[in-house]
């Protein structure tokens, strides 16, 4: 009998022992080379080149990104181990070891989504200082053949094309475009509204839309494309349901002239601006008038008849490139309605000071990256304070970020960390939004992230 109960007790202990997950680091030699090495070309500014933009030329990047290959693959292993992105948990990571090609695309994003999380929600290094994209094309276009067992070590990530040449190839939308039967209707197609290689600083970058202190946003001299070229991409997109540089996205263009469907094709605009070249490479909304556009539809400006428009005013009048972005959206009106709005000492400070060592290209130094040097940001932001609670009040009265309405916005008012942490997040997307859909402030000009970090600590450790 006590031998059938000290078996019974072994038996109880290794299957429990068994039953516990099993955390193993990701295999090295799986995770995708980065294709371009950090530092190339300084301009002086804390921009350095990535791969190359679709004019031929090195996009900008941060002089510190690709990171270090070793702490890179650490964060993949932390992400991999939780199943999410530890600094964003609400994307979802997995990284499976055979050699199909789902499963090297879900690689490739595993490497993506913590490339551009590094340091904390959407903070990180951009697509383009990589050549994860091309690689992720590579396979989707069938440049690596399915097998059963992984793959031999020098071969684990579809070799990256040369750093010089990654993004130069267009995206395989040609033979997407071949089924749109003609494409959209380009009088439906909203126009930029903005000129490319307006007044170059040496550095790449041109004069965008003006941001909210009157002066032209930066945004690189390719932007906005060529506007064949954008609807051939569009029209790509339209026909595949979905952006097929980012297929995780959906694309609508529907040809009436409600204002629903003016804002649906807004925002396939939007979405196909952003993914010319790969998941989330493409050209900033600041090298358009598509979000001031956006907003004008929005507020009423364009009135809705069941006929489509005639073909010269198929799209939303653009605004004077000049002053698109200038007018801030009618954030004031939606306050109004806020009782008073948010109580301002829930509101977290930024932390940042606007303006702080201008380098003379319209960038100022925000909080320190990874490297220990200030991230470079807007000398505009963060925004007033008064202005930025106004805004916020606004969101939060709606119930939805304003300038972006698929987001939703809360602000509770107890002391729970959870709350404390909604707050952050609402102030996060108010000052990513602050002038349209993804116009705004970056995170890296505030601490919000870091606030947010130290609050979902203390909660982990509850």
């Amino acid at each position: 009998m006590k031998f059938s109960t000290i078996a019974l007790s072994a038996a109880a202990v290794l299957v429990s022992v068994s039953s516990r997950p099993v955390k193993r680091d990701v295999d090295p030699n799986l995770v995708p080379q980065f294709g371009v090495q950090a530092g190339v070309n300084p301009d002086g500014t804390g921009n350095c080149d990535g791969i190359d933009g679709a004019n031929g030329k090195p996009i900008l990047i941060p002089c510190s990104c690709p990171p270090d290959r070793d702490t890179f693959i650490s964060d993949l292993n932390t992400n991999v181990n939780l199943g999410h992105v530890s600094t964003n948990p609400s994307v979802a990571v997995t990284f499976p070891t055979d050699n199909s090609t789902q499963s090297q695309l879900a690689r490739i994003e595993a490497a993506i989504v913590t490339l551009q999380n590094l340091n904390g929600p959407g903070v990180g290094c951009p697509a383009s200082s990589t050549t994860f994209s091309a690689q992720q094309q590579a396979i989707q276009n069938g440049a690596n053949n399915d097998a059963a067992a992984p793959p031999p070590a020098t071969t684990a990530a579809a070799p990256p094309p040369p750093a010089t040449t990654a993004a130069a190839a267009p995206p395989a939308t040609s033979s997407a475009t071949a089924s749109t039967s003609g494409g959209v209707d380009p009088n439906l197609v909203p126009q930029f509204g903005v000129q490319a290689g307006v007044n170059p600083d040496g550095t790449g970058n041109c004069d965008g839309i003006d941001g909210a202190n009157g002066q032209p946003i930066l945004i690189p001299c390719s932007c906005p494309p060529d506007r064949d070229t954008f609807i051939q991409d569009l029209s790509a997109n339209v026909a595949a349901g979905k952006a097929v540089n980012n297929p995780s996205v959906a694309v609508t263009f529907p040809t009436d002239n409600s204002t629903q469907s003016q804002l649906a094709r807004i925002e396939a605009a939007i979405v196909t601006l952003q993914n010319l070249n790969g998941p989330g490479v493409g050209c900033p909304a600041s090298s358009t008038t598509f979000s001031a556009q956006q907003q004008a539809i929005q507020d009423g400006t364009n009135v809705a008849v069941a006929a489509p428009p005639p073909a010269t005013t198929a799209a939303a009048p653009p605004p004077p490139a000049t002053t698109a972005a200038a007018t801030p959206p009618a954030a004031s009106s939606a306050a109004a309605s806020t009782s008073g709005g948010v109580d301002p000492s829930l509101v977290p400070q930024f932390g940042v000071q606007a303006g702080v060592n201008p380098s003379g290209t319209g960038n100022c130094d925000g909080i320190d990256g990874a490297n220990g040097q200030p991230i470079l940001i807007p000398c505009s932001c963060p925004p007033d304070r008064d202005t930025f609670i106004q805004d916020l009040s606004a969101n939060v009265a709606a119930g939805k970020a304003v300038n972006n309405p698929s987001v939703a916005v809360s602000f509770p008012t107890d002391g729970s960390l959870q709350s404390q942490i909604t707050r952050l997040q609402a102030s996060l997307v108010t000052l990513q939004n602050l002038h349209g859909s993804g116009v705004g402030c970056p995170a890296s000009s505030t601490t919000f992230v870091a606030q947010q970090q130290a609050l979902q600590n203390q909660l982990n450790a509850q």
